[in-house]
């Protein structure tokens, strides 16, 4: 059996708040080690995504970009057997097939609704890489790679007057764009995708995938569609807004976040219990 592991990386691979990886490193390597694939699909961006992979040590591998907008895959992965390619374009050392709005688009598509609230939003091209770090608690170098958006489009509400935000929110959606609401403050303006969706078409468009077994690892409500779409579905943290709306009665839920449960979790599911370990 063909498995992969379709993960999120904030909350999972890496521990909330502080981003470190190092509990997960053993596992990433143990299962390298079996042949067991590795896909991010992850709200971060192409930029970050690089950074995590070097860090972890993952070279070649598939991965998916802010909540599920464009799929990169790797030319030098020569086993994957790419079926159907129509979205996919050439874009250096990957194919990129891209399912949302170029962040430009998007831009001009609420580029009224950005005039009007400016003194009730910070729109993403006010937001400086040393506010992101404050939010997020990322270093200020990481924070300049987050704030390389390909595909969305980022805002902070200044007013705490919920129905100026209410108001912004139905405005950008009627507009036909999604929107993902962060939990420190920052919130996503993106088109008409999701991780599931991504997770989908990357079946669709590569062989090697149609068959495989994924485990969906994911830690909040933007991984829900992902976690609905694979063959096995896992919850880091009880959060059962994310629970409901998997509608699987088979969603393994996981008490804790971060790496260390990542690891424990995967250990378990991949056979590697020696690697389970406690604290």
């Amino acid at each position: 059996m063909h498995l992969v592991i379709m993960t999120d990386l904030d909350g999972c691979v890496l521990d909330p708040k502080t981003y470190k990886y190092d509990k997960a490193l053993s596992l990433i390597q143990r299962l390298r080690e079996q042949g067991i694939e590795i896909i991010f699909n992850s709200s971060k961006t192409k930029a970050e995504q690089l950074l995590y992979m070097d860090r972890l040590g993952l070279k070649n591998i598939v991965f998916i970009v802010e909540n599920g907008a464009a799929i990169y895959i790797p030319k030098k992965k020569g086993s994957l057997h790419i079926v159907n390619n129509t979205i996919c374009r050439d874009h250096g050392d990957y194919y990129a097939c891209v399912l949302g709005k170029k962040v430009d688009e998007i831009k001009n598509m609420i580029s009224d609704i950005i005039e009007k609230y400016r003194d009730h939003i910070i729109w993403m091209d006010e937001i400086t890489p040393r506010l992101f770090s404050e939010l997020t608690g990322l270093p200020e170098d990481e924070a300049v790679l987050a704030l390389k958006r390909e595909y969305s489009y980022l805002f902070i509400p200044k007013t705490k007057n919920r129905a100026i935000i209410d108001e912004v929110l139905e405005k950008i959606r009627r507009r036909g764009l999604n929107i993902q609401v962060g939990g420190v403050g920052i919130s996503q303006i993106n088109g008409d995708h999701d991780k599931g969706k991504a997770l989908l078409l990357l079946r669709d468009i590569v062989k090697d995938y149609r068959n495989a077994h994924i485990i969906a690892v994911g830690d909040a409500m933007n991984d829900a569609p992902m976690l609905k779409a694979a063959d096995t579905g896992v919850l880091l943290g009880v959060n059962l807004d994310v629970i409901k709306a998997t509608r699987r009665d088979d969603l393994i839920v996981v008490r804790n976040k971060g790496s260390l449960a990542w690891r424990n979790i995967l250990a378990r599911l991949t056979g590697n219990y020696d690697l389970v370990v406690r604290g």
